[in-house]
C-alpha cells in the first residue's frame, strides 16, 4: 500500500514539475519576444489609477498589455457595471490573467475578457477609457493608431510613461520615490 502511495506522489511531484517547468519557459520567452516586459502595477497606485480614468457604467475600458489583469480586475470591483477587455500579447500574463477570469467569472457575472493578441492588431474605436502601463517608445509608436481610432473624448490614462508628442492634460506625482515603480500618472483625452 505504501509503494503505491509513494508511486502515486513521485508521478503527481513529476507533473507538478513539468507543469512549473512550463510555466517558467513560457514566462522567460514572453519576456524575451515581447515589445514590453510583464511589469506588475504597485497595488498602491491602482486607486490613484482608477480616480484618474473616472469610470461610469457605460464605460469600455481597455488595458492594453494587461499582464495578470491586475488593474481591470480592481477597476471592476469598484464599478462592476462596465465593460473591460485586457490585450495582452505574451502567453504567461496571459494565462494568469485567464485563469483569474475563470475563476472570478465563478462567482460574478463579470464582463471581464481577456485577449491574447497584439494590441496593434486590436480595433479600439468603442473604447471609452485606455490604461496603459508600456515604455515611451511603445508609447510613441502606438499614438498614430490611437489618433485614428479613438473617438473624441476617449480617455488614456498611463502609468509612469508618457508620449513625446503628445501633451497631456494631467500629470499626477503619486509622492513615490524616484526608483520605484510608477511613480507619475499622466493623463490624456483624444
Amino acid at each position: 500500500m505504501y509503494i503505491i502511495l509513494f508511486n502515486l506522489l513521485s508521478w503527481v511531484t513529476f507533473f507538478v514539475f513539468l507543469f512549473v517547468l512550463y510555466l517558467l519557459i513560457l514566462w522567460m520567452w514572453g519576456n524575451m519576444t515581447a515589445k514590453v516586459p510583464f511589469v506588475g502595477v504597485p497595488s498602491k497606485v491602482l486607486h490613484e489609477i482608477e480616480k484618474a480614468l473616472d469610470i461610469n457604467d457605460d464605460s469600455v475600458v481597455y488595458d492594453l498589455g494587461c499582464g495578470d489583469g491586475k488593474v481591470l480586475f480592481y477597476l471592476y470591483k469598484k464599478n462592476p457595471k462596465a465593460t473591460y477587455i485586457g490585450i495582452e500579447n505574451s502567453s504567461f500574463p496571459t494565462i494568469l490573467a485567464k485563469t483569474r477570469n475563470w475563476w472570478h467569472k465563478k462567482f460574478n457575472t463579470s464582463k471581464i475578457e481577456i485577449i491574447k493578441k497584439d494590441f496593434f492588431e486590436v480595433d479600439l474605436s468603442n473604447a471609452t477609457h485606455i490604461f496603459t502601463y508600456l515604455y515611451p517608445s511603445l508609447m510613441d509608436d502606438l499614438l498614430p493608431k490611437l489618433d485614428k481610432e479613438l473617438k473624441s473624448g476617449t480617455k488614456l490614462v498611463s502609468a509612469s510613461f508618457h508620449f513625446t508628442t503628445k501633451k497631456e492634460i494631467k500629470e499626477i506625482d503619486l509622492k513615490r520615490g524616484r526608483y520605484q515603480l510608477t511613480n507619475k500618472i499622466y493623463v490624456y483625452e483624444f
